[in-house]
């Protein structure tokens, strides 16, 4: 047997019954001192604050459309939004002949009286943005003409951002906006008792 050969059994043989002894002596022990963490942030302007203020259910006060070439008008619809505390976050507009007679002369079709988005969203509180998240967008069906939504111009699709504000008496708007920033739909609502 060559040297080198013995030294890389050697080798071997020490690696393999030193390791476990090594490995033994890595064992966890259990943390002696707590994590440096902080409180989560509350109050107005927190996204905790903001999640809290949005939960609870919503009915619609009024809803305003305008087509992408600016013509806008009130669409007499009714309507809940209905939010949770964890970011889950459901819409429903139910339209009247009227509100669907509406939408149609601005262009904007809706073969359904009934629209209704839903799904888990994150808050921006700095650009006071409520975002849907979720590769499911594709599987969901948006009860809205699939063309418009393809072409980005369905006001209602879950890929547009809402823009959020609060009024003083404690109502709530929220904006869909078009590619170029012009509002799409308007919402108000007033907080269920």
């Amino acid at each position: 047997m060559t040297r080198s050969r013995i030294r890389y059994r050697l080798t071997l043989w020490l690696f393999r019954g030193c390791l476990p002894i090594m490995l033994s002596a890595c064992a966890g022990a259990p943390r002696t001192r707590p994590l440096d963490t902080k409180p989560v942030d509350e109050g107005a302007g927190t996204i905790e604050g903001v999640r809290k203020q949005l939960e609870g259910r919503w009915t619609l006060v009024s809803l305003t459309m305008t087509a992408a070439d600016g013509r806008s008008a009130p669409v007499d619809a009714g309507g809940e939004l209905v939010a949770d505390g964890f970011g889950n976050l459901e819409v429903e507009y139910r339209l009247s002949e009227t509100g669907l007679k509406t939408l149609d002369g601005l262009g904007i079709k809706s073969p359904n009286p009934v629209i209704n988005t839903s799904g888990q969203v994150v808050i921006d509180t700095t650009q006071k943005r409520i975002t849907y998240v979720g590769d499911d967008f594709t599987k969901r069906a948006l009860d809205f003409d699939p063309t418009l939504a393809a072409q980005r111009a369905n006001p209602f699709s879950l890929e547009r951002v809402r823009y959020y504000t609060w009024g003083a008496d404690g109502t709530l708007t929220l904006a869909t906006r078009y590619d170029n920033g012009q509002n799409a739909a308007v919402s108000h609502w007033k907080k269920g008792s």
